[in-house]
């Protein structure tokens, strides 16, 4: 692995990147296509909501990266996935600042009921731009959370929107719980697990 891929833990002040970067990756994803239908400002607007999401949830997250930031992986540590009604507040503020479907809002807080009853470590985004996706980037910035569950024999769950994502997460250990809607007359989302080794 050159310096350019060294996975390491981003920094607050790398926000605005790490935004950037996920707003790349999840450009075609079903459900941000749904919830921002406007091609020509769709970058932008989930640009501001991944920033937003990011910035209210610092202190309770792990993102790690890398050196160019190209690959982003924010987890949740066991029991503190949930969110806080204050950062619920101002995440909600920011997509409807950003036009998003409000089924779309309404949908995301959903699915915090799909999540296992069990502590788990929650991946809550992983993207790579789009340059680099099919690299093995994504698989680096998953490996040192994927280890540490291991280590401590605690699943991992996260679910995914895009079908042709199902591969890459397979590979590392997950299955598909089940598939089911994002919300009525949205796409299909996909819940999956992961098992510690």
């Amino acid at each position: 692995m050159d310096v350019t891929t060294k996975v390491r833990r981003a920094e607050r002040s790398e926000i605005a990147r790490l935004a950037d970067s996920l707003a790349g990756a999840f450009y075609d994803d079903p459900v941000l296509t749904y919830s921002w239908p406007d091609d020509a400002r769709r970058f932008r607007r989930s640009e501001r909501y991944f920033a937003s999401q990011l910035r209210a949830l610092w202190d309770r997250r792990e993102v790690y990266t890398l050196d160019d930031v190209s690959s982003v992986a924010v987890w949740a540590r066991p029991d503190e996935w949930q969110i806080p009604v204050a950062a619920v507040a101002r995440v909600a503020a920011t997509s409807v600042r950003t036009r998003v479907r409000l089924r779309s809002l309404a949908a995301y807080l959903e699915t915090d009921k799909l999540h296992p009853e069990e502590p788990h470590w929650y991946l809550e985004f992983l993207g790579t731009v789009p340059a680099k996706q099919g690299t093995g980037l994504g698989g680096q910035v998953l490996a040192p959370v994927l280890q540490r569950a291991d280590e401590e024999g605690v699943a991992v769950w996260t679910w995914s929107s895009n079908r042709k994502n199902l591969a890459f997460y397979h590979r590392h250990g997950f299955v598909v719980l089940e598939e089911r809607p994002f919300t009525r007359g949205g796409p299909p989302i996909f819940p999956i697990r992961r098992e510690p080794r």
